[in-house]
């Protein structure tokens, strides 16, 4: 099943990545993805997950090469970059949707000065951002060991 499964971490992992990046930095993107995006994040961990114990698996039935005990090693890294985007998705659409916009049924938002959503706003986005590339160089480096294990 790892071969099936490792297609989905690689694709929806650099994804939600970009999207991460272009929701953190473009208002009009954040709000059009919506609550899509934080729901994708987590379809992403999801994927990541289903990849990791389908890879720890299939581990046991393969030949200990090196480059098999490289790529378990460090495939750790894609179930971490599905989570933090997963969970920096989820803190960007509360803080966005629940603390600086005006909740039905309420006269103002949870969080009224100006320069305290931009700069927690700010500070989401960064981390957010370095979320994101992380995720984008964990992948790569991931996929890149599978790789050399399946074809060595």
């Amino acid at each position: 099943m790892h071969p099936l499964f490792v297609h989905a971490a690689v694709v929806l992992i650099p994804i939600v990545a970009l999207l991460a990046i272009a929701a953190a930095w473009n208002t009009r993107t954040r709000d059009w993805l919506g609550i899509a995006f934080p729901i994708i994040a987590s379809l992403t961990l999801v994927a990541a997950a289903f990849t990791s114990a389908s890879g720890e698996a299939l581990a046991t039935q393969v030949e200990q090469t090196a480059a098999v005990t490289a790529h378990t090693s460090i495939a750790d890294l894609a179930v971490a970059a599905g989570f933090l985007l997963f969970l920096i998705s989820w803190v960007q659409w509360v803080w966005i949707h629940n603390y600086t916009t005006v909740r039905p049924g309420h006269t103002q938002a949870r969080v009224t000065n100006p320069q305290t959503i931009r700069r927690w706003t700010t500070v989401i986005s960064i981390v957010q951002t370095v979320i994101a590339v992380f995720a984008l160089v964990a992948i790569v480096i991931v996929g890149d060991t599978g790789a050399r294990a399946v074809w060595q």
